[in-house]
């Protein structure tokens, strides 16, 4: 890796359940998984949704959001350690 941050594909390996993520701010959230969306017959990062979790006090939060939308607000563990 040459310290840039590029955007992973929804299918690679940054986004396998388990996989972590990092916020602007510092929040860590976890890929729980990822799904193709319906009709969809392409393989653009926005084709996919992925299901991320993060701790907020005593409780576990979910959320879902295209992959693409989500490596704009989220930049993966790995690429963070290559800065």
């Amino acid at each position: 890796m040459n310290g840039e941050i590029k955007f992973h594909k929804a299918t690679g390996p940054a986004f396998h359940p388990g996989e972590v993520w990092v916020g602007g701010s510092g929040n860590r959230v976890t890929v729980v998984s990822v799904r193709k969306h319906e009709n969809t017959s392409t393989n653009h990062t926005s084709d996919c949704s992925v299901l991320y979790e993060w701790v907020e006090g005593d409780a576990v939060r979910r959320h879902e959001k295209d992959a693409w939308n989500f490596q704009v607000r989220y930049t993966h563990n790995a690429d963070l350690r290559e800065r």
